[in-house]
């Protein structure tokens, strides 16, 4: 308290202008601060690394798990539709289906977007902002058992939403299971976050199609444009890419076999480390 009073000392000081006000919606301490920083230490990532720009993944059946129906378009809908045009077979695991009350609304939404697209859907029926470590690994090892998918795409681990990094927990608690995750490569997609990505995709040409899949879920858009918000991200990515001043529209993600994104994982999500809203503390099927 001593240094937030310090603080707001300094920002009172100074013009006679109105002083800036600054507001920090939760006092508790942000208890995943040093897990992450474990984490990012252990990438190495510095501006001498640049990201490999691929077509997309090579494989020929794609798990991508959701969190939320619209996760899968808002984050790697553009690299999904061209490998889907390419003859891969991709399916969607949607943990949640949101609240309780627009459940159908969003499962009929998700078929929607899946049927257009030529996705397979497949409903874990969890409870968003509530998600039971437990039962959505099981939920997630039965689709790796199932679907037997080359590739897997999660929300990347330090993404800045608790049902987000709590698929990339769930995940890695799944790959843990005898005879689960062997030979899989993990790419970690971006929804709300910048990540430290290794492999951008260049989605220009899949960008008004993905957008289209994104208005698909009209429920969604009452606070939002959301198709504007992922092409906006997909844009400040094509920072990333250098040699073509062009407009174009980057999918960035962290690619490393299963494995090692178990490893990581392990740095983050310690005991005590990783959530810090109530849903997710104190609970033993919550971790």
């Amino acid at each position: 308290m001593k240094l937030l009073r310090e603080l707001r000392s300094r920002l009172m000081r100074g013009s006679g202008r109105r002083a800036y006000a600054w507001v920090l919606r939760d006092w508790k301490r942000l208890r995943d601060l040093d897990g992450a920083a474990r984490l990012l230490e252990t990438m190495r990532f510095n501006r001498p690394l640049a990201p490999q720009v691929l077509d997309g993944p090579i494989g020929k059946r794609l798990l991508v798990i959701a969190p939320h129906p619209d996760d899968e378009v808002i984050g790697p809908g553009g690299t999904l539709i061209r490998a889907a045009r390419r003859g891969a077979a991709v399916r969607i695991l949607y943990l949640t289906s949101g609240a309780e009350s627009e459940r159908a609304l969003r499962e009929a939404e998700a078929r929607n977007v899946c049927a257009t697209l030529g996705f397979e859907a497949a409903f874990g029926g969890l409870a968003v902002r509530d998600i039971g470590l437990d039962l959505a690994a099981s939920r997630i090892a039965d689709e790796i058992a199932r679907f037997r998918p080359e590739q897997i795409f999660v929300p990347f681990l330090l993404d800045d939403n608790d049902d987000h990094r709590r698929a990339s927990q769930a995940l890695i608690a799944a790959a843990r299971r005898p005879g689960t995750g062997a030979g899989i490569e993990l790419w970690a997609y971006q929804v709300y976050t910048p990540l430290p990505g290794n492999i951008a995709v260049d989605i220009t040409a899949e960008a008004t199609d993905k957008a289209a899949a994104i208005r698909l879920y009209v429920s969604q858009f009452r606070n939002r444009d959301w198709a504007h918000f992922a092409l906006g991200l997909n844009a400040f990515n094509c920072r990333l890419v250098r040699g073509d001043p062009s407009p174009r529209y980057i999918e960035s993600f962290f690619v490393v076999p299963l494995s090692e994104y178990c490893r990581l994982g392990d740095i983050y999500f310690a005991p005590g480390t990783a959530y810090y809203e109530p849903a997710y503390c104190g609970n033993s099927d919550h971790g």
